[in-house]
C-alpha cells in the first residue's frame, strides 16, 4: 500500500480522476434560485476554503501534540499538511475572486472577509517560514496552533458584508448541500493522496527519518563496570 502513494503515475492518475469527477458533480450540480448557474464557481470556492481550513485545524491540533510530544516526524508530517491546506484555501481565495465576478461583476478586495483571508494567508506563510528555522520542535507545536487560534479570531470577528456566513448549510435544498459536501470530501482526498504521496517518497528515498528518536529526551543510561 505504501508503495502505492510512492508511485507518481499512481498519484497523477488518481488526481486526474478526482478533478473529472468534481467536474462532473459542479456539471450536474443544481443551479440556485438567485445565483443560477454561478453557483457552480461558488461550489468550488467553498470546497476549497473548507478544505484548507480543515487542513489548518488538523495542522493546530497535531502541533498540540508536537508541543507536548516533540515529535520530530510528526512536525515534518504537519509541515508539508499545512502547506497543502494553505494552498487549498489559496485556491479557494482565488476562486472567490472568478465567484464574485460571475455573480456581482467584480471582486471587492477591501471587503472584510477577502482582507481577513489575506491576512491568514500571510500569517501562515510567516509561521512555515519560522518553522524552517533551528527552533525546538515543541515550539514549532505551538506556532501551529496559534495559527489556528489566530483563524478562529479572524473568523468570528470579521463582519459579514457581502459573504454569507454559511451558503452550504444555510440551503433549504438537500441537492445543493450534497454538491458542497461532495466537493469537499474529494478535496480532502486529493490533499490527503498528496501528503502521504510527498512524505513517503522524501522518507523511502532516505530524505527524511522513518522512525521517531528520543534519545535526545531520555537521560543517558549510566554504564555498568
Amino acid at each position: 500500500m505504501a508503495t502505492a502513494f510512492r508511485s507518481k503515475r499512481n498519484t497523477v492518475l488518481i488526481l486526474t480522476a478526482l478533478i473529472i469527477l468534481g467536474a462532473f458533480i459542479v456539471w450536474t450540480a443544481p443551479e440556485e434560485k438567485t445565483l443560477g448557474q454561478g453557483i457552480r464557481a461558488v461550489y468550488v470556492h467553498v470546497a476549497l476554503i473548507w478544505s484548507g481550513m480543515f487542513g489548518l485545524i488538523s495542522g493546530g491540533l497535531l502541533g498540540l501534540v508536537i508541543a507536548g510530544t516533540g515529535r520530530k516526524r510528526l512536525e515534518l508530517w504537519t509541515h508539508t499538511l499545512t502547506w497543502i491546506a494553505l494552498l487549498l484555501f489559496a485556491a479557494g481565495l482565488g476562486m472567490s475572486v472568478v465567484a464574485a465576478r460571475v455573480n456581482w461583476g467584480g471582486f471587492f478586495w477591501e471587503e472584510p472577509r477577502a482582507i481577513a483571508a489575506l491576512q491568514l494567508l500571510a500569517a501562515g506563510v510567516i509561521v512555515q517560514g519560522l518553522n524552517t528555522l533551528p527552533l525546538p520542535v515543541r515550539a514549532k507545536g505551538f506556532l501551529r496552533s496559534a495559527l489556528v487560534l489566530l483563524m478562529v479570531w479572524l473568523s468570528w470577528s470579521t463582519p459579514l458584508i457581502l459573504h454569507p456566513r454559511d451558503p452550504a448549510r444555510a440551503s433549504v435544498s438537500a441537492n445543493i448541500r450534497l454538491t458542497f459536501f461532495s466537493l469537499f470530501v474529494l478535496c480532502l482526498m486529493g490533499g490527503g493522496w498528496v501528503l502521504i504521496y510527498l512524505r513517503s517518497s522524501l522518507e523511502a528515498n532516505g530524505k527524511e527519518p522513518t522512525r521517531e528518536s528520543h534519545t535526545a529526551d531520555r537521560r543517558r543510561p549510566t554504564p555498568t563496570p
